[in-house]
């Protein structure tokens, strides 16, 4: 195990040799560093690697020349599409569409990660078949349309307008129906103010969730005071 973190480590050295780096891909714990971190990768090391069954993690390296990562857009297996989803740019034009068109699911996820999207592929990710998808969109995307966020508010999915909420607030005229959603009661609570009614709701996340409200001391403390009983009384 030390030899293959020693050849590993070694694999990514700077000023290495060809031949010897050449010698490393043979070995696969190097050849996969080798693959993944160095900048400095020829056209014949790059054919070595994807002939030694590396395409994938090379597909990874963000550092690859735009003309080598283009080529795993178009590969057939889809763990080596993901890996180049995740980080290219739209180099040649076109690229980043035809991931955002990918038959495969996971594929159309890994591209919700990719720092370099526009937003008109961000909008057609968040309307995308798969919820995964959306999800992916929700988590990455902060300044969102107020159309987009329309759409995944009131999304088919329970998973994704729960998401939804507790990524972006929502629009007011939204909020009296996710409040109503027993799905997405919980996490429209903290886009409203806290109620009486809220404190005493049957689901006890909802619950939780009003008596970690910001606001629940100086708006209900008075409503949910039990009284006390008068000394008087109990004499």
């Amino acid at each position: 195990m030390e030899l293959d973190a020693e050849l590993s480590a070694l694999a990514t050295q700077e000023d290495l040799p060809v031949d010897v780096l050449r010698r490393l891909l043979q070995h696969q714990g190097a050849r996969s560093s080798a693959a993944l971190l160095r900048r400095d990768l020829t056209e014949e090391m790059v054919e070595e690697i994807i002939a030694l069954g590396s395409a994938r993690t090379l597909a990874a390296n963000s550092s690859l020349p735009a003309r080598v990562s283009a080529r795993f857009v178009e590969h057939p297996e889809p763990p080596v599409r993901c890996a180049v989803a995740a980080h290219i740019r739209d180099e040649p034009p076109g690229v980043l569409a035809r991931l955002a068109a990918d038959p495969d699911p996971l594929v159309r996820q890994f591209l919700t990660m990719n720092d370099h999207l526009p937003p008109e592929l961000l909008a057609r990710l968040a309307a995308d078949p798969d919820s995964s998808v959306r999800s992916g969109v929700i988590g990455r995307w902060r300044d969102v349309p107020d159309a987009v966020r329309r759409m995944l508010l009131t999304d088919t999915d329970p998973g994704i307008r729960s998401g939804s909420l507790r990524a972006f607030p929502p629009p007011a005229d939204l909020l009296p129906g996710l409040l109503a959603d027993p799905e997405t009661r919980e996490a429209a609570v903290a886009h409203s103010a806290p109620t009486p009614e809220l404190a005493a709701d049957p689901d006890s996340d909802v619950r939780s969730a009003v008596a970690a409200h910001p606001d629940l001391l100086p708006v209900c403390a008075t409503s949910w005071r039990r009284p006390r009983t008068s000394s008087s009384a109990t004499r």
